[in-house]
């Protein structure tokens, strides 16, 4: 029987073992995560008001529980989603059916035949950043080669325009993630962005319904469910049809440039995991794995309790914002074997780096492509390199961890 207790396994004085807009906190989330797993895996801050899951079962339990635990005030921590919700179409706040059905309508674009189909594309766009690296034996890996390969890539497949208006679209990808540590509050640059990057999208939509192409803006904007289009007479800032372009746009740079940060920014900690890869490229698969699961880039997700659910013995009251932190789930020593370390030679388990169940990340098999692509283009054309500064943390949403700058040196 599942005790009722208003603030499970939190002292009279507040102990904020986890209160993810910190400073600290964000200077070192895994100590806490530890600290989550082994005294708190139920917890519950009374700062913010939101419980808070670590461990790997619970966290995918919570993940497939499309009844108890839903998206309706969004998936962000922040105040982000909580503004968005009030858009129709942004289907990571989406619950069935309505969320089935939209994303059905674009599913067909990010099928697996569709995305190997991009493969040629991708290793032409990291061809060329190589090139460009020329005879230099320093280069910044993440800011040269991971961030400009989703910027490039995902931009064609969704559609995006080519020329100097790309560069606006960076400001504002960039714009729509800053923050400021120790908020829930959006910054006035990242209400600006997404108002903009909206109005956009609807401008680009309203010329795709004159003008269709092969990419995921046509794809939404000709889409149908019930035979009632997705996009009505009017496509403005707020419709349906922009609101899933904006969901399909925000997911596509950062996951893939911040999983190939990490990547990078680890196997140049690791020379010898590099020489793996070196003398059997076959590893590269298992190498991206272990990127997902080691730093997984989105670290938390919430949901909103609906009716009372019970995990680890602890009842979660209706009406709850409930945390659910993947960066824990994926370090859970009980489920990897020395979880703490970067290791692409561990034996491949299922992990929660994209997520899982109904709202798991439709761009995931893309993101896969390009991080892959990236290490076999890297490997095969590169020597060996090793860390040449400190990376740098890129300042987003609480929900990520993401670098923006990985100075390496080639040998």
């Amino acid at each position: 029987m599942a005790m009722s207790i208003e603030k499970p396994y939190v002292e009279a004085e507040y102990d904020p073992i986890y209160d993810p807009f910190t400073a600290e906190f964000q200077a070192d989330p895994f100590a806490s995560y530890e600290r989550l797993r082994r005294e708190a895996p139920v917890y519950y801050n009374e700062k913010w008001d939101f419980y808070a899951l670590s461990r790997f079962a619970d966290v995918r339990a919570a993940l497939k529980n499309h009844e108890d635990l839903l998206n309706f005030q969004g998936v962000d921590i922040d105040d982000f989603e909580q503004e968005q919700s009030s858009f129709p179409g942004m289907l990571p706040n989406i619950d069935n059916p309505r969320h089935d059905q939209l994303r059905a309508a674009v599913q067909r674009s990010f099928m697996p035949r569709s995305i190997r189909a991009l493969t040629d594309e991708v290793r032409q766009v990291c061809d060329t950043l190589i090139d460009s690296f020329g005879d230099r034996r320093e280069i910044d890996i993440s800011a040269d080669f991971a961030w400009p390969i989703p910027f490039e890539v995902f931009y064609n497949f969704l559609g995006m325009p080519e020329g100097e208006i790309r560069e606006k679209f960076v400001q504002w990808t960039h714009g729509i993630k800053h923050r400021e540590i120790g908020s829930q509050e959006l910054t006035p640059w990242a209400r600006e962005s997404s108002q903009e990057l909206r109005e956009y999208l609807a401008h680009l939509l309203r010329e795709r319904r004159a003008n269709p192409r092969e990419d995921v803006l046509t794809a939404i904007v000709q889409a149908e469910i019930d035979g009632v289009p997705i996009a009505g007479d009017e496509i403005d800032f707020a419709a349906e049809a922009t609101g899933l372009a904006f969901a399909m746009y925000l997911g596509g740079v950062e996951t893939t440039a911040g999983t190939m940060s990490t990547l990078f920014e680890q196997l140049g900690r690791h020379p010898e995991q590099q020489r793996a890869l070196h003398d059997d490229p076959k590893l590269i698969p298992r190498a991206v794995e272990e990127s997902l699961r080691y730093r997984t880039i989105f670290q938390v997700t919430a949901r909103t309790t609906v009716r009372p659910v019970e995990f680890d013995g602890v009842e979660i009251p209706e009406g709850k914002r409930v945390f659910l932190i993947l960066g824990s789930a994926n370090r859970d020593e009980t489920v990897f074997e020395d979880a703490e370390k970067f290791d692409i030679l561990r034996t491949p388990k299922p992990h929660l780096g994209f997520g899982e169940g109904l709202h798991g990340c439709l761009g995931n098999p893309l993101a896969r492509l390009e991080t892959t692509v990236a290490l076999e283009q890297l490997v095969a054309r590169k020597s060996i390199f090793e860390l040449a500064g400190e990376p740098h943390r890129y300042i987003t949403t609480p929900n990520a961890y993401v670098f923006d700058s990985v100075p390496v040196r080639f040998a």
